[in-house]
């Protein structure tokens, strides 16, 4: 997925004293900023909690780009349906694939792309279900010597308002297959 030019350009002047670069940013950013030397680290949350915060963000915030549909009465399921973001369509097998093509939505090979992708590139991969013992697990991984309690932060006030009936429920999950096949995989794989 494209980076915006300027955004790259200030990256790129900064690497010199940069440890780490961070963000929500898709798989081949190394690329981007031209890196030999590098690892990637990420944190899964669980697919279907992440699209229903998606969907809360963009329902609370005005400043996010789907907020005037849903405060017009655009449902999550019409959401899902009218494929109007990405972000709603396995986006995570997507991040860590640098696809960003919505006529891809269940192409298992782009999964196993992932899969390969966290193999080979990828230090770590904590479950934010998890956090305080993936956090601790990065700590061991990456020899740190103290370690932090972690703050909760940007939680979603309204998780527990979430009542989602049988054909919402069915469309997320056929909406994001593939990345409820890769957190399964991931979590399988998580162990202290």
């Amino acid at each position: 997925m494209p980076y915006q030019p300027d955004v790259v350009k200030e990256v790129r002047a900064n690497l010199p004293a940069a440890k780490v670069v961070y963000g929500h940013v898709h798989f081949g950013i190394h690329k981007f900023l031209r890196l030999q030397n590098y690892q990637y680290i990420a944190f899964l949350r669980h697919p279907i909690d992440r699209v229903l915060s998606f969907y809360s963000h963009n329902a609370r915030h005005p400043d996010t780009s789907h907020h005037a549909a849903i405060q017009g009465g655009m449902s999550l399921l019409e959401m899902l349906e009218s494929e109007i973001t990405i972000e709603t369509n396995n986006h995570i097998t997507r991040l860590l694939t640098a696809q960003g093509q919505p006529d891809l939505f269940d192409d298992t090979q782009m999964l196993e792309q992932a899969l390969a992708n966290i193999e080979k590139h990828f230090c770590f991969v904590g479950l934010v279900e998890k956090f305080a013992e993936s956090v601790a697990l990065l700590g061991k991984t990456l020899g740190w010597q103290s370690s932090y309690e972690i703050p909760y932060i940007n939680v979603d006030p309204t998780k527990h308002l979430h009542q989602i009936d049988a054909q919402t429920q069915a469309a997320l999950e056929k909406y994001n297959r593939l990345d409820l096949l890769l957190y399964e995989q991931v979590s399988r794989g998580f162990s202290l």
